[in-house]
């Protein structure tokens, strides 16, 4: 059963970013249905390490596009950032040093909470600034 879902209410008006989001929901669900059916050490530790690099890897995108489009509030979302990729890093870091309580439901769930009250509060603030910024379908900032 999938922990998180999408929903509309989620979109941020741009579709690369809603694109990455639900890139995200679904490794957050991956990660909870390979805890829960007991997948080896193997397969939890590359979704743990795919949902780090795809979340470092969103932001830059994310950031980059707030940046083009001359949102304010940039520096407070990429120090936001900053604190969740320490958050999945120290994750990835526990589970790869053996330590398999990282992906236990608590753990999970803050994960969960944390993606969608940030993709409700911060995200959804930037939308006016970036809908009206063409979608290239790549990479924003030139990365």
């Amino acid at each position: 059963m999938a922990l998180l879902a999408w929903n509309e209410m989620y979109s941020v008006g741009h579709a690369m970013l809603d694109s990455d989001h639900r890139i995200l929901i679904n490794l957050l669900n991956q990660l909870h249905d390979a805890a829960e059916t007991g997948q080896s050490r193997e397969v939890v530790g590359t979704v743990v390490n795919v949902l780090a690099e795809y979340t470092e890897h969103h932001f830059r995108r994310e950031e980059a596009l707030m940046a083009a489009a001359g949102y304010p509030g940039l520096e407070a979302h990429r120090a936001a950032h900053r604190d969740l990729e320490a958050k999945v890093r120290d994750l990835r870091d526990r589970w790869n040093a053996g330590d398999r309580s990282v992906v236990e439901e608590d753990v999970l769930e803050m994960l969960k909470k944390w993606l969608t009250e940030h993709i409700l509060g911060a995200d959804k603030s930037y939308e006016p600034w970036v809908e009206g910024i063409a979608d290239s379908g790549g990479s924003a900032g030139g990365e």
